[in-house]
């Protein structure tokens, strides 16, 4: 499903009335002036941001090619349509439906932001900076979703740089990088900590989604540029680059990291199966973490992976 947009709409964002940030000197000159994104409401109180933009070239060349809606000031959108348009994402419109869910979206907006042209009949142009593709896989057990998530957190991979990252119940691959990303984690839990605004909907949507393991596919700009209509299918595509199984320890970067002698006291202690997270100050931790990731590729707040072979889960 569509679970994020961040980018371009052609429609026209000549009436959105925004604030502005400003820097002004002691003697009344303005030295910085900004819009401000407008954070806009839906019925079911999810959020989306808007602000104006103007077109790119790739946004024209497609209206005159494929009959498209574009405006040189268009609009710039930022949030998850399927939450704004049903109030939750434990399922919604597929990806490849990603100009009418837009299109959708920009109809349903309140009158003070809606464009001018929102009701044309021309599907929009769009300049795609950020899409979020999930999908679920049915585990069977709640137990067993956070037996993955345990398993892939020690022993996994992927072509970024080195291990997996985790946060809570959450394991990312590839969390900063710039061109794409993927995190895995538990929908029941989430919904349960992040409930839906319409609470007769939680129950239902917690027992649908009880033993479902979410996979989230982040593509930014670089990886979208040479990409046509998207799917689902790329969710899987992506996490073929991730490893999972046997995880060997990087013994040359170790041996040739450039750490500092405390840095690499803190990293023999971790590989030593020492919890060095609670043996050090947390400011101190964390900047051993960043600076051991980095030389490595090894993340100190994960356990020491097991170099004997591990036993991933399948998905049928």
């Amino acid at each position: 499903m569509l679970d994020w947009y961040q980018g371009k709409v052609g429609y026209s964002g000549r009436g959105l009335r925004l604030n502005r940030l400003l820097e002004v000197t002691p003697d009344g000159e303005v030295t910085f002036d900004v819009e401000r994104p407008a954070k806009v409401t839906g019925s079911f109180e999810s959020s989306i941001q808007l602000r104006r933009d103007s077109a790119s070239p790739d946004m024209v060349s497609a209206s005159e090619r494929y009959n498209l809606l574009v405006n040189q000031t268009c609009l710039y959108m930022s949030g998850n349509p399927s939450k704004f348009l049903q109030g939750h994402n434990v399922f919604g419109p597929n990806v490849r439906s990603l100009g009418p869910v837009l299109t959708a979206t920009i109809r349903e907006l309140p009158p003070e932001v809606r464009p001018e042209d929102a009701d044309n009949p021309l599907p929009p142009a769009v300049h795609r900076n950020r899409v979020d593709i999930s999908t679920s896989v049915h585990l069977g057990k709640h137990s067993t979703v956070h037996e993955w998530l345990r398993t892939v957190a020690r022993s996994s991979s992927s072509r970024h740089k080195g291990t997996s990252m985790v946060s809570g119940d959450t394991v990312y691959w590839g969390k900063h990088s710039s061109r794409w990303s993927i995190k895995a984690y538990c929908k029941f839990c989430e919904l349960d900590a992040h409930p839906p605004k319409d609470l007769k909907q939680k129950d239902r949507l917690k027992q649908f989604c009880e033993g479902h393991l979410r996979l989230e596919l982040t593509l930014r700009t670089l990886e979208l540029k040479n990409r046509g209509t998207l799917d689902e299918t790329l969710v899987w595509e992506y996490f073929q680059r991730i490893n999972i199984g046997s995880m060997e320890l990087p013994m040359d970067k170790i041996e040739s990291a450039k750490l500092s002698r405390s840095e690499r006291l803190t990293l023999n202690e971790w590989l030593a199966r020492k919890e060095v997270k609670y043996d050090l100050p947390r400011r101190t931790f964390y900047r051993h973490r960043k600076a051991i990731l980095d030389a490595t590729g090894l993340d100190i707040s994960l356990p020491v992976p097991d170099e004997s072979k591990l036993k991933a889960v399948k998905f049928d």
